[in-house]
C-alpha cells in the first residue's frame, strides 16, 4: 500500500484494484531474429508502462533486468524513482546513489526526490546538501527552504518530547495496522491481515483487502489491581461490508453517526479501475445502516479520509481531484440547505506540492498529515487552528510523534489527552500506537487575582487586592487584543487562552497612574495548575 494514503503501499492499492500483468517470453524463430537493443527495448517500455500506471514492484523487476544493458545511469534512475513512489526511501537512496556513481550528476526533480528520501532515512546533514542544490539550480523554492530550516533546526521538534507517550497496541499484526479509532472506551481500526474465510487477496500489490475491524476493551483484575487490554478483534460491521477495501471513517452525532470509505463502482472505461469514495451510515436496530454516498463521489479521482464536526455541518476529506497543489490535498465540504456544498481546496496554506490527508478534526483544531510541509522525513503530523477566516500556523507534532518514519493519522478523544496515531517506525509494516499526552491544550480557561502593592523596593509592603481593574488579554506576536475583561471586587477574573502563544495582559485601574503591562507565562504541562496572580506595583515616587 502507498503511504500518501495510510499505509506504506496503500493509497495506490485502495484507488485501483489491479490485474497482475505478467509477461510471458515465448522462444520462436521470429524473435531469434531480433536483436539485442530491440529486445532491451520492448523490456524497456513494458517496465516504463507499469512504472505509468504505478505498478511499481513489476516495474522495479523489469528494471533491474535492464541494469547491466545501460552505462548512462539512467536504469538506476528508473529504479530509484520508484522506489520512492512505492515509499521505500532506504532503496531509493541506495539506488540514487548507484546512478551517481555512473552519471555524476542529478536532474532537478531527482535531486529533489533523493533529498526527500535521504531525510526519510535520517541522512538529515546530507539531505540539507541536495535540497541546497535544488536550489542552487534555480530559483529558490520557498517549500525546499522551510525544509532546509527546519532540518537545521530540528532540535525545536524534541522539545516537546517529555510531554508525549506512545505505546504499540497489542493488537498489531505481521500485516499493516493502522487508522484506530476511540468509540467509547473500544477502537475501530484499519487492516490487511488475513483473517481465514474472511478477506480476499489484491492480486495488484499481493497483499489482503484492507479492511475494519473493532477491539473491545477488556478490564481484568490481577491481584487487585485494574488492567485493561484489548479484546480480539471482530469485523466491525457485516452490513457495511465492501467487496474491495474499505478505508478510515470518522464518526459524530454522538458516535451514532459516520462516514466510511470503500471502493466505489469502476468507470464504464475501465471496470477494474475503482476509486475510493465517500458514505453515510446510521446505527439503527442495532445495527449500522448505510443511508447515502456523498454527492460529489467520481470514477474519475478519490476521495477519503473523512472528517466531520460533531454536529455534521463540516466535513474535510484528502482526495487527489483535479485542480489541486499536487499530490493529495484537503477539501472541505459544508451541510447546508440540506445538502452538501461542492468542495473546495483548503488552500496553500494547508496544502503542498506533496501529499496531505488523515484529517482529524477536535474542537477549533485540524490535524493532518503531509509528506509537503517540513518535518523529520517521510509523512509527519501537522496541526493548525480553524478561525473564522483561514487558518493559523500550521505547526508540526514533533518528536516522538513523528520520526523520519511514516508517521500519520492522528486521532484523539473528546478530551484531546489520549488517542491513536500510526506508524511504520518499528519495522516494515504499520502498526498502532496509543498517545497520551501531558501537555497543555487550548482554548484553557485560567482563573486569576490581580493586586497591587505600593512600593517597588519595599519587600514587607502587604499586597493588596485591586478590585475593578480593566484587563486586555494581548497576543505578543502581533500586539492583538484577543479578549478583554474587569475583576471584580475581590480582584478575581477569568480568562480564555484561545491558543498556544506569548500573551501579556494590560491593566488598566485607577489605583495606578499608567497602564501596565504584566507578561503571561502558560506552561506546558497541564497539571502545572490554572491559577495566577498579578501583581501591580504603585510607586509613592
Amino acid at each position: 500500500m502507498k503511504h500518501s494514503f495510510g499505509g506504506h503501499e496503500m493509497w495506490e492499492s485502495l484507488k485501483r484494484i489491479m490485474i497482475v500483468i505478467v509477461f510471458l517470453n515465448f522462444a520462436s524463430a521470429a524473435q531469434g531474429q531480433e536483436t539485442v537493443f530491440s529486445l532491451f527495448k520492448n523490456d524497456l517500455v513494458r517496465a516504463d508502462q507499469c512504472a505509468e500506471e504505478k505498478e511499481y514492484p513489476q516495474a522495479i523487476s523489469l528494471y533491474k533486468t535492464l541494469v547491466n544493458q545501460s552505462n548512462e545511469g539512467e536504469i538506476e534512475l528508473k529504479i530509484a524513482r520508484s522506489y520512492h513512489y512505492s515509499n521505500k526511501p532506504s532503496d531509493a537512496s541506495d539506488w540514487f546513489g548507484k546512478a551517481l556513481l555512473k552519471n555524476k550528476k542529478l536532474g532537478d526533480s531527482d535531486m529533489y526526490l533523493y533529498a526527500e528520501s535521504l531525510s526519510a532515512t535520517g541522512q538529515y546533514e546530507k539531505a540539507i546538501q541536495w535540497y541546497n542544490q535544488c536550489n542552487a539550480r534555480k530559483t529558490k523554492d520557498p517549500l525546499v527552504v522551510k525544509k532546509i530550516w527546519r532540518l537545521q533546526n530540528r532540535e525545536y521538534l524534541f522539545d516537546d518530547s517529555a510531554h508525549y507517550k506512545l505505546t504499540p497496541l497489542s493488537i498489531n499484526s505481521n500485516a499493516n495496522d493502522m487508522s484506530a479509532l476511540s468509540i467509547s472506551n473500544d477502537i475501530i481500526f484499519l487492516s490487511n491481515r488475513n483473517v481465514t474465510g474472511m478477506n480476499k487477496e489484491d492480486r495488484g500489490e499481493a497483499s489482503f483487502f484492507y479492511k475494519l475491524y473493532y477491539s473491545k476493551m477488556i478490564c481484568d483484575t490481577v491481584n487487585g489491581i485494574p488492567v485493561h487490554h484489548l479484546d480480539k478483534p471482530k469485523r466491525f460491521s457485516k452490513t457495511l461490508e465492501g467487496k474491495y477495501h474499505e478505508g478510515p471513517i470518522t464518526l459524530y452525532g454522538e458516535s451514532k453517526k459516520l462516514i466510511y470509505t470503500a471502493n466505489g463502482a469502476g468507470s464504464e472505461k475501465d471496470k477494474n479501475s475503482r476509486t475510493l469514495q465517500l458514505f453515510f451510515a446510521e446505527f439503527q436496530n442495532k445495527e449500522w445502516k448505510m443511508m447515502y454516498a456523498f454527492p460529489f463521489n467520481s470514477t474519475a479521482y478519490s476521495i477519503t479520509d473523512p472528517a466531520i464536526s460533531e454536529d455534521g455541518l463540516n466535513l474535510y476529506f484528502s482526495s487527489d481531484m483535479p485542480g489541486g497543489y499536487g499530490g493529495k490535498d484537503l477539501y472541505k465540504s459544508v451541510f447546508k440547505n440540506n445538502a452538501w456544498t461542492r468542495p473546495y481546496n483548503l488552500g496553500e496554506q494547508i496544502n503542498t506540492s506533496g501529499n496531505e490527508g488523515f484529517p482529524f478534526l477536535i474542537e477549533s483544531i485540524l490535524y493532518f498529515t503531509s509528506t509537503g510541509h517540513p518535518g523529520l522525513g517521510g509523512m509527519d503530523i501537522f496541526k493548525t487552528t480553524v478561525l473564522s477566516e483561514g487558518f493559523g500556523e500550521v505547526l508540526n507534532m514533533g518528536y516522538p510523534i513523528n520520526t523520519n518514519f511514516d508517521d500519520f493519522a492522528l486521532t484523539l478523544n473528546k478530551g484531546g489527552v489520549e488517542g491513536y496515531i500510526s506508524s511504520n517506525r518499528n519495522r516494515n509494516n504499520d502498526d498502532l500506537f496509543a498517545l497520551t499526552i501531558d501537555i497543555q491544550t487550548f482554548p484553557l480557561v485560567i482563573e486569576c487575582i490581580v493586586k497591587y502593592k505600593e512600593d517597588s523596593w519595599d519587600e514587607t509592603t502587604d499586597l493588596k487586592i485591586l478590585p475593578k481593574a480593566q484587563l486586555s488579554l494581548i497576543d505578543n506576536r502581533n500586539n492583538r487584543v484577543i479578549q478583554s475583561t474587569v475583576a471584580d471586587a475581590n480582584g478575581k477574573f477569568t480568562l480564555t487562552i484561545p491558543y498556544f502563544s506569548q500573551y501579556k495582559i494590560k491593566v488598566v485601574s485607577d489605583v495606578a497612574d499608567n497602564a501596565v503591562l504584566v507578561s503571561l507565562d502558560i506552561s506546558k504541562s497541564r497539571n502545572a495548575g490554572n491559577q495566577f496572580e498579578i501583581v501591580v506595583v504603585k510607586n509613592k515616587y
